[in-house]
């Protein structure tokens, strides 16, 4: 133990500190809770089980009210892009196909999801990220754990964003998931051209405009070629970001491209 660690432990023993939803900031009980500070070991762990198993929720840092709204996306799912629909089949803006093979999602991007990669993403607020990793894991076991997969690749940033929001939040996500299964993760992908935000824009318009934005890293092109690729974001919204990503990589050589999302 370092003399920094030794140092943090004894003034937690002298001034506790509540502990708190990292959603809502509520308190958490003592006798529900088994976190502190830095988390048992000096880092926040995922206790995710390989399999998905309801209530999985209860092993991170939020109360109650706010695990009940980390809630899976409930099927039929559009067989394309993931989102819910009332009967099985594709949804009309699936009919067309894509670039990737199929996406899934944790959930919706709605409440306690939606604040909190909000958060994660613009306010720099790291200690989210163990929640949200493990919402991905568990979408990933969920989803996409039968299929063959060599390489994660997140969605790369323009190097002003990440200038500005002090890191890649999907690179982030994805070497979360990378660790829990085991799937090394490749950054093959570059961001070339920097764009304000597309809030306002629909589909066609966001897929215009991000025509050329995203290639295939030379140093990679040997890696991709060939390969099942699962791409990882933050946010599945228009479909238009993956879409672009998919495309660049299925030109790069990559035999199949898989999308998973904390949210859509």
């Amino acid at each position: 133990m370092s003399l920094r660690d030794y140092m943090e432990a004894l003034l937690g023993l002298l001034y506790p500190q509540e502990r708190s939803c990292l959603s809502c900031r509520s308190s958490l009980p003592e006798e529900n809770s088994t976190w502190n500070r830095n988390g048992p070991s000096g880092d926040w762990p995922v206790s995710l089980p390989r399999e998905p198993v309801a209530g999985w929720a209860s092993e991170i840092p939020l109360c109650p009210r706010c695990q009940a709204d980390l809630i899976p996306i409930e099927p039929p799912y559009c067989l394309l892009c993931g989102r819910h629909i009332e009967e099985p089949g594709r949804c009309p803006e699936c009919i067309r196909g894509s670039a990737f093979v199929l996406s899934r999602s944790y959930g919706k991007y709605e409440g306690v999801l939606r604040d909190m990669l909000h958060r994660f993403k613009f306010s720099r607020e790291e200690k989210l990220l163990p929640i949200l990793g493990s919402c991905l894991c568990q979408g990933w076991n969920l989803h996409m754990a039968h299929f063959s997969t060599d390489w994660l690749v997140p969605v790369p940033a323009h190097p002003k964003r990440i200038k500005e929001r002090g890191y890649n939040q999907a690179e982030r996500l994805a070497l979360h998931l990378s660790s829990y299964s085991n799937i090394p993760l490749l950054p093959a992908l570059q961001r070339q051209i920097h764009l304000k935000g597309q809030a306002t824009r629909n589909r066609q318009e966001r897929l215009k405009a991000l025509q050329g934005t995203y290639v295939c890293d030379p140093a990679f092109l040997d890696a991709v070629s060939g390969s099942s690729v699962l791409l990882v974001d933050d946010i599945y919204t228009t479909g238009a970001t993956a879409e672009a990503c998919a495309r660049a990589l299925m030109e790069a050589g990559a035999e199949q491209v898989y999308v998973i999302t904390v949210a859509r």
